[in-house]
């Protein structure tokens, strides 16, 4: 019986975070729950990021992909535009390749599904590719992404012109208690257009996964149930 347990099929989950500390902090601890419902896990980040993370004791494993400037990150990229063109480019290619490995491993655990930050919309594009679920995660609160989601919808205009804004699920908010890169469109454009674009391809995906407290937030939640 013991040896039929050991040898019993574990689903294979690749968790794939956006390469910064505030999106990787709640995707490991997800990751966790996971782990502790009995689904196996890997952990996938860039390389360059990888190098800052002090491996705790835990059976999650870890991979890497390669976003393109893989001694620095962000900080080698001429700008936030082109550090995110190349690494839809390269980020796309090195997760595949990473797929192919895990399948073809000798331990024989092929990926079952991609919880992917929402942030990188393209790596659903991959899962589908390889016949995998796909469901991605959004690290911020609902409030914050049912902005984004209305403006990329065109639901809510930018620039902000009303002196009051009235989105459903949220109360009335003036412009600057809006997220900085809605009420302040100037200062990273690339950043805003990366932030609507979480929700290009967000129809396809199997599951949606909000990093939130139902307390908190109810009527939002409710909202975009």
């Amino acid at each position: 019986m013991e040896k039929e347990t050991n040898n019993a099929y574990k689903a294979h989950c690749l968790v794939l975070s956006y390469p910064t500390q505030g999106h990787l902090n709640p995707m490991l601890e997800f990751s966790k729950r996971l782990e502790h419902k009995g689904v196996k896990v890997t952990l996938v980040t860039t390389r360059s990021m990888s190098k800052t993370i002090h491996k705790e004791a835990s059976s999650i494993a870890l991979e890497t992909i390669s976003d393109g400037f893989d001694e620095g990150g962000i900080a080698h990229a001429e700008s936030i535009q082109a550090y995110l063109e190349r690494f839809w480019q390269v980020g796309s290619q090195t997760l595949a390749e990473l797929l192919e490995k895990l399948s073809s491993s000798i331990s024989g655990n092929p990926v079952d599904c991609i919880v992917y930050d929402a942030f990188l919309p393209w790596a659903l594009d991959v899962a589908k590719k390889f016949g995998l679920v796909g469901a991605v995660f959004f690290t911020q609160s609902c409030a914050v992404h049912n902005i984004y989601y209305h403006v990329n919808k065109g639901l809510l205009k930018l620039p902000l012109s009303e002196a009051e804004i009235l989105l459903p699920g949220l109360p009335p908010v003036q412009p600057q208690d809006m997220p900085s890169f809605i009420y302040d469109l100037i200062t990273y454009p690339a950043v805003t257009d990366m932030l609507v674009s979480q929700f290009s391809n967000v129809d396809k995906a199997d599951w949606v996964l909000c990093n939130t407290l139902y307390e908190l937030e109810p009527e939002v939640i409710k909202q975009i149930n």
